[in-house]
């Protein structure tokens, strides 16, 4: 029997909603890994940190105290609000993984390593006029390597484009891992900041796994029920379950050229952040939508972009299997199901690991197959011409 190894995955998504740390059990390596989510906690973001990583990411949902808008502080205050950034969510970070092995009482020299996500500010991927993409995620991996004693791994979305690819979704190796199955094709949907779709048909190879980003997942409802509400977030989808979808402003929404494009393709907070939440308040004044009904409208396009994605699968999954802090959320992740139908629709508990903690447990796997040395990238998945060794390693 092969020996067990136990790896920490931190991840924190486009919400900054706090960062989720998993201890995974790894056992077997390369592709044939099994594995198990042992723990999981939910460490939550420092108010400051989250309001920096919503201003350089997305915009600000309201001036900076004693910083004004993000486009005063001038280039030279943008670099040291960066780097102030990084090692600010790098120490985060670190304390969210020290955090879990004291819930989960191992100590960290038990650990192989560390994989981490880093917190996506900025995410450019290639296109016509840009052959290479580009990326920026804070959270200094050095800070968490030295404060865990433990290596750890990170860039992987750096990595993937330095390879040519898209730089994401990066976890669909990992979904490949964690839910191929022989007989049963299986549609993961991740309904975080951003949602994303990644297509394990059954007896899969990883060259077989299709993914991409569909479009905004939560982001969108968030800020939205931050200005018009003065709510973090729309909770169990309450408020949105309220309201009535108004058809004029959603068929509006549909037609964003993102949609529109083939995959594989990935998107990013920036292009759903402050700006688009202005159009689609614009939008909605136009159509004479407001409150309840915008939420509602605004969820429901979520849903049917969802739909839409899974409707044009070379085939209809046996099972749809919903993760990320969207599919706690009643309304929306109704809609899916009724959209859906008759497929079965499950979230990833049904599976082994919590809805919030999926992306960690992600992260966990990608970090053993770097240490294994395994090329993990899905070239159906990012565009990436080649499967490549993906992560960057920092030792202690």
């Amino acid at each position: 029997m092969s020996e067990e190894r136990l790896f920490i995955g931190l991840y924190s998504g486009p919400a900054a909603d706090g960062i989720d740390a998993a201890l995974a059990s790894v056992v077997g390596a390369g592709e044939a890994i099994s594995v198990r989510q042992v723990l999981a906690i939910h460490h939550e973001l420092p108010d400051q940190a989250r309001r920096w990583v919503l201003m350089f990411g997305a915009g600000p949902r309201e001036p900076m105290p004693n910083q004004g808008q993000a486009g005063s502080l001038g280039p030279s205050g943008v670099a040291v609000g960066l780097a102030m950034l990084d090692r600010d969510l790098g120490q985060a970070f670190a304390s969210a993984a020290e955090e879990l092995l004291a819930a989960a009482d191992v100590q960290a020299q038990d650990v192989s390593a560390v994989g981490m996500s880093g917190q996506a500010i900025a995410h450019i991927p290639p296109d016509i006029s840009r052959p290479t993409g580009a990326g920026l995620e804070l959270g200094c991996p050095a800070i968490v390597a030295r404060k865990i004693a433990r290596p750890v791994v990170a860039e992987f979305s750096k990595c993937d484009i330095a390879a040519g690819g898209q730089g994401g979704p990066i976890c669909a190796w990992a979904d490949w891992i964690l839910m191929r199955h022989e007989t049963l094709s299986r549609a993961v949907v991740h309904l975080g900041g951003i949602a994303s779709l990644t297509f394990v048909p059954a007896a899969a190879q990883a060259c077989d796994v299709v993914a991409w980003d569909v479009g905004p997942g939560t982001c969108l409802l968030d800020d939205l029920a931050h200005k018009l509400f003065n709510r973090p977030f729309d909770h169990d989808g309450g408020i949105a379950s309220a309201g009535k979808v108004n058809p004029a402003l959603l068929n509006e929404m549909m037609s964003h050229p993102y949609f529109q494009l083939p995959p594989p393709k990935t998107t990013s907070r920036n292009e759903w952040g402050a700006s688009h939440v202005w159009r689609v308040l614009n939008a909605a004044q136009k159509h004479a939508c407001d409150g309840a009904d915008l939420l509602a409208t605004v969820a429901e396009c979520s849903a049917m972009l969802i739909a839409k994605a899974l409707a044009g699968l070379t085939e209809r999954p046996h099972e749809i299997i919903l993760s990320g802090g969207g599919a706690m959320n009643i309304s929306l992740a109704g809609k899916i199901r009724k959209l859906m139908s008759p497929c079965s629709t499950y979230t990833v508990e049904r599976y082994g690991c919590g809805i919030r903690s999926y992306r960690a447990v992600c992260m966990a796997v990608l970090a053993a197959a770097r240490l294994d040395g395994i090329q993990i990238s899905c070239p159906a998945a990012t565009g990436s011409p080649v499967p490549a060794t993906l992560g960057s390693l920092t030792l202690p």
